[in-house]
């Protein structure tokens, strides 16, 4: 999800049991301080995520450590955000971004031999989508998943081609030949 997709989430987009998030709008802050939600970034944002195990678990923990609010801040019609701030009021994109810069100059602190690469929500997004593509996963699905209008910002942004990729994937192309080879000699033979 883009960071301002995530933190428009509410509880009633989250769907526990057929294990799918519900993601059709975004949270926005302007810089006075007023929130407002809006639709996703292009029509193909409006989508379902599927709940992997992990993300279930994490949910359900943000869930039961979110603190019960006698009155729930209403934006545009939405309530039940899943982040809150120290004020009780939804988080936004800058909240997260703020978080892990924290969490980057505190490893820095305790690790300053190890650096770390400039890391942001958007590099999460970017990383998750490069894996996916990476693990096979079919294009299509994975531009649906992250929410593209185009199958070309999937494949020409998210996704990186290294020699180390195209080594494997030939390979098993070659492997996948040989073997089909030897199946029909077998056949025939």
């Amino acid at each position: 999800m883009r960071v301002s997709e995530f933190c428009g989430l509410t509880k009633s987009d989250l769907d526990f049991e057929s294990r799918k998030i519900r993601v059709d709008h975004q949270l926005v802050r302007k810089r006075g301080g007023k929130y407002y939600v809006e639709k996703t970034k292009t029509e193909c944002g409006c989508r379902f995520i599927p709940m992997t195990e992990e993300v279930y678990r994490s949910l359900k923990n943000i869930l039961t450590r979110r603190k019960s609010l006698k009155t729930e801040m209403i934006v545009d019609g939405y309530s039940n955000f899943l982040l809150l701030d120290k004020d009780d009021k939804p988080k936004v994109a800058l909240h997260i971004e703020n978080e892990m810069r924290w969490a980057m100059k505190k490893y820095k602190k305790f690790y300053p031999d190890k650096t770390l690469p400039h890391i942001t929500p958007h590099v999460f997004r970017h990383t998750f989508c490069t894996n996916m593509a990476n693990a096979d996963m079919d294009i299509k699905t994975l531009q649906y998943v992250m929410g593209h209008s185009d199958v070309g910002v999937t494949l020409n942004i998210y996704t990186h081609a290294s020699y180390d990729r195209a080594a494997e994937q030939l390979a098993k192309i070659l492997d996948f030949k040989e073997a089909d080879m030897h199946g029909k000699q077998r056949k025939s033979g």
